[in-house]
């Protein structure tokens, strides 16, 4: 009775599945049975076609599968090595003194490093033989505060309350993006990377794994593990020939009690065997990718650095795709924060199983709040300068897809720039192959001329005649002309003011203009004599109104040797 009451439940128990999940079943068959269909429908080019892309859909999980354990497998080699170096760093004093002493020759690299880019030149200028154009050459930290300050601002937001570091966020001028840290706490990142980015959300992911390289010490590691390594392998093959060795004792003991001395050279040999196949397990040497795990550590870091700050992660695999198009077209791209190119995918599709994995919860409960952050207001129009200045770098680097694209993306973000267009034409006119591009071209030209207020562009003249010269149309040779004295003019005023003013204003006094263009004066230039410009300043509150007491007095001290008659 117990037996035929048990059948009958689980008669009903499968009765109830399967009338609750007939509806799912259904669907399943119709979807098989409409498969089958459309394939015994599909033309032979269709099924050659879709067999094409189950190939390679096959291929392709089969790739992330394997990138995904090969990540796996060397995360667990770093971390098993980092722990044995941690602990050898805590129980030998010899170890612990020879790793503090490489570490201190490193910072003071380091430091060295630090100072030299701190105090390089800001600003220089080559005599170019293009033309006989001044060219203005930065050196190494960007001239531009309002980028530099709000680079250095965002970077803050991002250190972690725990940090007991002290950082500082910079921008050095390289059309190539890259990006790198020092152990002092300096993060520095050039021009060319933050040319690449569409927006505030992209930015924090690159500073925040850059940042986690000195968060996580990463270069004090750099230095003990390979240190450690040594000692880890010597470890590893005393302990494959010591288990060798019992069991080939072992063996011939067990051998000897069989079948006596025969038995024992029997046993012994089998055991010894034995010993080597389990001792084989500790004759694996560290080889560890230091490089590899320390970046797919700090990839990690960002992608949670974002989230916790609420900016979008989402925006990281779309960093990861631009990356990729720039470093196919320019190889050159990947000389720095891109690295290997062969891993921009695998870190793009990790950071998607992130997203669909361990961060979800996170990801979806600010999804639903409404607090992701993409960008801020400031962004595009701080960065219209910065994308104007690599441009022209990448220009004379003969990085041309960078140049169009950065010059391109800033005359958009700023129609008023003369500079930008100036330089989009530029790159045009030296590129371009059509009808169209040159007609844009001189267009550019004409509109960089008109915002030109103050005069400081005398090339766009030349290149203004030089249109003309190729258009060889005879009404306009006069006009030629024109441009070109022009041209001859301007750039000897401009070449007389450079003298006069003999290294009197700032560095930076460009992008000061800018941003009195922005604030909507156009025109007011630095005069040759500062003594004449005193007088013109409105006195500040508080201050004396007469504006002669703003006047510099004059004293009978003599010149400096170098300007001597």
């Amino acid at each position: 009775m117990k037996s035929h009451a048990a059948r009958r439940a689980l008669f009903a128990v499968l009765l109830a599945v399967t009338i609750t999940h007939l509806p799912l079943l259904r669907v399943a068959a119709q979807q098989q049975d409409a498969a089958a269909a459309q394939q015994q429908d599909e033309s032979p080019e269709d099924k050659k076609l879709r067999e094409q892309q189950d190939k390679a859909k096959k291929k392709e999980d089969e790739r992330k599968d394997k990138e995904a354990k090969a990540r796996t497998q060397e995360a667990k080699k770093y971390n098993t090595l980092k722990d044995f170096a941690e602990d050898l760093y805590a129980r030998d004093p010899e170890f612990h003194d020879m790793v503090d002493v490489a570490y201190l020759d490193l910072q003071s690299e380091h430091a060295l490093e630090a100072y030299r880019i701190n105090t390089s030149h800001a600003k220089e200028y080559l005599e170019t033989e293009n033309e006989g154009e001044s060219l203005k050459i930065r050196r190494a930290l960007y001239d531009n505060p309002r980028v530099t300050e709000y680079v250095n601002r965002l970077g803050q937001r991002l250190v972690p309350d725990d940090s007991d570091k002290l950082y500082a966020f910079k921008v050095m001028v390289n059309p190539v993006p890259m990006a790198y840290t020092l152990s002092t706490g300096t993060i520095l990142i050039s021009t060319g990377m933050i040319s690449l980015l569409d927006n505030e959300a992209q930015l924090s992911y690159v500073l925040a794994h850059e940042l986690a390289h000195v968060y996580k010490d990463h270069w004090r590691l750099k230095v003990m593990m390979p240190l450690a390594e040594q000692e880890y392998n010597e470890r590893q093959e005393r302990k494959r020939a010591l288990w060798a060795g019992i069991f080939g004792v072992a063996g011939a003991g067990i051998g000897a009690a069989i079948n006596g001395g025969k038995g024992a050279a029997i046993g012994g040999l089998s055991g010894l065997t034995a010993g080597y196949v389990i001792g084989s397990v500790y004759n694996h040497k560290m080889s560890t990718d230091w490089y590899t795990a320390q970046e797919n550590e700090a990839d990690d870091f960002a992608l949670k650095a974002m989230l916790d700050r609420s900016y979008d992660p989402q925006e990281v695999p779309k960093l990861y795709n631009v990356m990729a198009q720039v470093a196919r077209a320019d190889s050159r791209m990947q000389l720095g924060f891109l690295g290997n190119r062969s891993r921009i995918r695998e870190r793009s599709d990790y950071s998607q199983r992130l997203l669909s994995g361990p961060l979800q919860g996170q990801y979806q409960e600010l999804m639903k709040s409404g607090k992701l952050v993409g960008t801020s207001p400031e962004f595009n129009l701080i960065m219209a300068e910065l994308k104007r200045d690599n441009g022209i770098e990448a220009f004379y680097y003969d990085m041309f897809q960078m140049a169009k694209m950065n010059l391109q993306q800033a005359y958009t973000l700023r129609s008023d720039d003369p500079l930008a267009a100036y330089y989009y034409a530029r790159v045009l006119k030296q590129v371009g192959r059509s009808r169209e591009e040159m007609d844009q071209a001189e267009q550019l030209i004409l509109t960089a001329i008109r915002l030109d207020t103050r005069q400081s562009i005398p090339e766009i003249q030349l290149h203004r005649a030089l249109l003309l010269i190729e258009s060889k149309e005879p009404a306009q040779q006069a006009e030629a002309v024109q441009s070109l004295k022009q041209y001859i003019l301007a750039y000897q005023k401009s070449r007389m003011e450079a003298r006069g003013q003999d290294g009197t204003l700032p560095p930076n006094v460009d992008i000061l203009y800018d941003y009195m263009r922005l604030l909507g004066d156009k025109s007011w230039k630095a005069p040759t004599d500062p003594a004449r410009a005193a007088p013109s300043f409105a006195a500040a509150p508080g201050s004396d109104s007469n504006p002669a007491a703003n006047v510099p007095v004059k004293t009978s001290a003599p010149a400096p040797a170098h300007k001597r008659p």
